[in-house]
């Protein structure tokens, strides 16, 4: 199995048909452009056909990902931001190979937003899963084109609207597939994974390509849109400087409206 270099927040091996893709930028495995790109240089690492399955999981106790870095959210830095998670989603959204995202603890934001790109979620008891850019007078743009698709919207809306659900309560939402004890979650997506490859691999690429494949440009061209108002509304805004601000600061935001 190949190591990953030894400065790099997101490993990679594969073995038998299985990538595991694995983050690694403890405590929280916050996502900085940097380590966007590398998730996303993994998945390129991914796109051949004999990767039948993906595994996305994270090597740090307490989070599979506690979202974006904060400061990349600025004007000086968004764009390359939105740039990354546009390209994940692209990745994810037209791989030909099964993916599964093993969560734990915190996911966040843009964790939550990875695993939300996966086709399977495995989820461990203690998963807290949410989007909270809306209490940082922002919103998440990839989660607003994709989560009406995976849940009804009256659901869709609350998660939106910055309610952290534990994992049985995603399950229930439709955003999580299977909850499993926290000790056996690496071995559980494990096993499913080598179900799915033992599969045929022109079966499995045939039904990807059918479903998740034919619905990927209506999906990105959401998405795509939900980027376009966030730079264009969200961006330039008052709130959302002072929202990053208020979070910088550890304190409670003030909100202009404007």
């Amino acid at each position: 199995m190949p190591a990953a270099e030894p400065s790099s927040f997101v490993q990679l091996q594969i073995s038998d048909g299985v990538a595991e893709i694995m983050l690694n930028r403890p405590p929280l495995n916050v996502l900085d452009i940097e380590m966007l790109r590398q998730i996303n240089a993994r998945l390129a690492g991914c796109a051949s056909s004999s990767v039948r399955v993906v595994i996305i999981r994270s090597l740090v106790d307490r989070a599979f990902s506690a979202g974006v870095e904060i400061r990349d959210h600025t004007s000086g830095r968004l764009p390359a931001m939105l740039a990354e998670v546009r390209e994940q989603a692209q990745r994810l959204l037209t791989l030909d190979a099964v993916t599964i995202a093993a969560i734990h603890g915190l996911t966040l934001g843009g964790g939550a937003e990875l695993a939300l790109l996966c086709d399977e979620v495995e989820a461990a008891e203690d998963t807290g899963f949410g989007f909270p850019e809306i209490t940082l007078g922002a919103f998440p743009p990839i989660a607003a084109g994709l989560l009406p698709e995976r849940s009804t919207w009256p659901r869709a809306i609350r998660l939106l609207f910055g309610n952290t659900v534990p994992a049985q309560t995603a399950k229930e939402l439709g955003v999580v597939s299977e909850v499993v004890p926290s000790e056996t979650l690496v071995s559980s997506a494990r096993a499913r994974a080598r179900v799915l490859a033992s599969f045929s691999g022109v079966a499995v690429r045939g039904l990807l390509r059918a479903t998740r494949g034919a619905r990927a440009a209506e999906t990105m061209g959401r998405i795509d849109r939900a980027i376009e108002v966030y730079k264009d509304v969200i961006a330039p805004s008052g709130d959302a400087q002072e929202g990053i601000d208020a979070f910088v600061q550890k304190r409670k935001p003030a909100w202009s409206h404007r």
